[in-house]
């Protein structure tokens, strides 16, 4: 019960009480009066003047008593019917601010409530974060490894590239003149096949790796330009030659061989070259068919140069 509660209720009480007492006045008064109207009948009050005037005066006091009491009882009954009004009005709003006031605590204890629940979700949601802002920061990290290994490994596929192309550079004329010589007859491959291998270019490579194996190509080559054999298998096996002669020197640490350096217009000269079938006895040389070669440090002619005169 509030403060002002209580305070109505004091003031209705003391109205109340002070309501009796106002009525037993009036009562007494007018008891009074009464008795001193019937103590003094008519005639004697004319004998005696004097003092009737003094009752008369008491009486008039009495009654103008009785009046102030009378409107002091109605002035407390009206305030006694106001501060009870009042006190009703307070009762009701009393009670709906208690309704209020529970359905606030309630709400208060749900926000509470709230509160404590979205603090563990905080604390949660907050070890979440951390939790992920570390793997972010461990990701970020495998991720600059990654670009690293991705830039090493960009380089090296760059530099991987650069080999192959030069690989394919340098390997292109072999592969080229395997192709070349895997065209020619059944009868020529088998002719040469214990000195050319022609299952892959690192064998065919490797077909030129000793001194016999060129004399020996040379050899056959100027067979079958002597036999009027076919031009273009014979200028396949030249060009093989050409580069089989080129790769053994280049496998030496100093060259082995150098090339006859005979020229078309030169003259004719039987201890030095070999003339091919049709050609003159004697004059100028008017075509290098297969170029010979000889031994740099002795000298020595490995095989004479094939012309025609």
């Amino acid at each position: 019960m509030g403060m002002k509660e209580k305070d109505l209720e004091g003031l209705v009480l003391n109205l109340l009480d002070r309501s009796p007492s106002i009525q037993n006045k009036i009562r007494r008064i007018c008891s009074a009066s009464q008795e001193a109207s019937t103590s003094y009948p008519a005639e004697t009050a004319m004998s005696d003047s004097k003092a009737g005037f003094f009752e008369k005066r008491k009486i008039a006091s009495l009654e103008a008593e009785i009046e102030r009491l009378k409107r002091q009882l109605g002035q407390s009954q009206d305030e006694c019917q106001q501060a009870v009004l009042e006190m009703r009005e307070y009762k009701s709003s009393s009670v709906k601010l208690q309704l209020q006031c529970g359905n606030l605590e309630s709400e208060n204890k749900k926000l509470s409530d709230d509160k404590v629940r979205l603090k563990n979700e905080l604390k949660k949601a907050t070890e979440e974060l951390d939790a992920c802002t570390k793997r972010l920061d461990d990701l970020e990290r495998e991720y600059q490894k990654t670009r690293e290994t991705e830039q090493a490994l960009s380089a090296s596929l760059a530099k991987a590239n650069e080999n192959v192309q030069k690989l394919k550079e340098r390997f292109s004329n072999p592969v080229s003149l395997l192709g070349r010589y895997r065209t020619l007859s059944t009868t020529i491959r088998t002719g040469l096949s214990d000195v050319i291998c022609d299952k892959d270019e690192i064998l065919f490579i490797t077909s030129c790796s000793t001194s016999d194996h060129l004399k020996a190509i040379w050899t056959y080559t100027k067979r079958l330009a002597g036999s009027n054999g076919d031009t273009n298998s014979i200028e396949v096996l030249k060009d093989i030659f050409d580069y089989f002669f080129e790769i053994f020197n280049s496998s030496l640490r100093e060259p082995m061989y150098v090339r006859d350096g005979v020229e078309v217009g030169y003259s004719f000269d039987d201890d030095k070259y070999d003339r091919c079938t049709g050609s003159a006895t004697s004059g100028k040389i008017t075509q290098v068919v297969l170029r010979g070669y000889k031994s740099v440090n002795t000298g020595a002619v490995i095989c004479r140069s094939f012309v025609r005169v």
